[in-house]
């Protein structure tokens, strides 16, 4: 079969090579969606906005990249500990289709999550305030995710917040878990030092390496796939998505 496209001619038509036309939303404009943080950072307050440069530093475009293309492209996502609202914000501009549904303990952070969503003319985005383990959140999502945020809850909770998010997902929905396993020990090391940092010496952390989240999730009927994400910095980076049987 004929190449459709090649570096002499990359701009050959599909007519051209006997195929339909693609649909418009296979034009990848952001591949890595340089433009959709950009938009982010420019819209917020001065201090939020550091906080989001740290954050973007650590999720760089490449994996939030793979985590766009396995989350779903569209329909009620429920974005779990959204803070600020950035991630609702990335994954709304990539795909507009999405209607995310954001939650949070912080009053404040919603605040700024709704006025940010609004800013970048995402309308269809609501927020709540509220813990997961808790909040009145109004089922069914086609998806749901939690990035880096299961490591901040006590041991305890953390199956009984899986099986929350399973209840709420549609037969066949998506949770998207991106976290840190606790392999290499300096890895480990290096990410438990940023996040006490960040959060203090009060807050509790809860690391699990990645089989033992697959080995939760399957238990709780999730069929898993994990990949684990290198980092120029020593983060170690677990992806998971599990779908619900």
């Amino acid at each position: 079969m004929r190449a459709v496209y090649s570096e002499q001619s990359g701009d050959r038509t599909a007519s051209e090579a006997g195929l339909p036309a693609p649909p418009r939303e296979l034009d990848a404009p952001e591949v890595y969606g340089h433009g959709a943080i950009a938009r982010i950072v420019h819209a917020l307050p001065p201090i939020e906005r550091a906080y989001s440069l740290v954050r973007f530093s650590i999720l760089r475009p490449k994996l939030l990249s793979v985590m766009d293309l396995l989350l779903r492209d569209e329909g009620r996502i429920l974005d779990v500990g959204c803070g600020f609202g950035l991630f609702a914000a990335y994954f709304g501009q990539t795909q507009p289709r999405r209607r995310i549904v954001g939650v949070d303990p912080n009053g404040r952070r919603v605040r700024l999550a709704r006025q940010l969503a609004g800013d970048l003319g995402l309308s269809k985005h609501e927020f709540v305030e509220g813990d997961v383990r808790s909040a009145p959140l109004e089922g069914p999502f086609d998806a749901a995710y939690v990035l880096d945020v299961m490591h901040h809850l006590p041991y305890g909770d953390q199956p009984r917040v899986i099986e929350r998010l399973r209840a709420l997902l549609v037969p066949g929905g998506m949770l998207l878990v991106k976290d840190i396993t606790t392999e290499p020990r300096f890895g480990l090391l290096f990410t438990k030092a940023l996040d006490r940092l960040m959060v203090g010496w009060r807050e509790p952390l809860a690391y699990r390496h990645h089989r033992e989240w697959g080995a939760i999730l399957s238990a709780f009927g999730f069929s898993v796939r994990m990949v684990r994400v290198p980092d120029i910095l020593p983060y170690p980076h677990i992806v998971i998505a599990a779908t619900k049987r």
